[in-house]
């Protein structure tokens, strides 16, 4: 069996991750969990629009949240569906880092793994597969995490110039398994 999209990318620190964080990043078969998230979206017009072009997830707090994950040929399907509206992304490896498809931009993240959990640098971006140069990538901050039991994620990015693009943080749980 092909070992999970993350633990090939974190190697030994994967095994380090708090059991949530690993429990979720660890994927041999398809998974869907659910939680709670808080979205809140810029107010600048090139934010919305960035919004509108890539489904990031609706503004809003508390909102309903559920995440299907898939492994398909080394790589995952992540399907977040925030209050109805679905945001979809296809994360892979390229070299030692992650790649993440999502519409026509790509991005290339470094993985930062400690007992506390995991953090995301952005290394570069591609839109339409042309490279944009690093003045123009959004600043990133993510970082998933455990606390009380529950897998905990935070995300902000910012664009250069018009600021907040989108925040959201939240939690999610192992859905429970239907059976035949």
């Amino acid at each position: 069996m092909t070992p999970s999209l993350y633990r090939r990318l974190l190697g030994p620190a994967f095994d380090h991750l708090p059991p949530q964080v690993l429990a979720l990043h660890d994927l041999t078969a398809a998974s869907v969990w659910a939680g709670r998230a808080d979205v809140e979206r810029g107010r600048s017009w090139p934010s919305r629009a960035a919004a509108l072009l890539f489904s990031l997830p609706p503004d809003g707090p508390d909102q309903p949240l559920s995440v299907t994950f898939e492994p398909v040929d080394g790589k995952e399907v992540w399907t977040r569906t925030y209050s109805g509206k679905v945001f979809r992304s296809v994360q892979s490896q390229r070299g030692g880092r992650l790649c993440e498809q999502i519409g026509p931009v790509r991005l290339l993240f470094t993985l930062d793994a400690t007992p506390d959990g995991v953090a995301m640098r952005l290394e570069g971006m591609r839109v339409l597969g042309v490279p944009l140069p690093r003045w123009l990538h959004p600043r990133v901050r993510s970082f998933d995490c455990e606390r009380d039991g529950r897998y905990r994620f935070e995300v902000e990015a910012h664009l250069p110039l018009f600021g907040l693009l989108v925040r959201y943080s939240g939690w999610l749980e192992r859905a429970p398994q239907l059976t035949a």
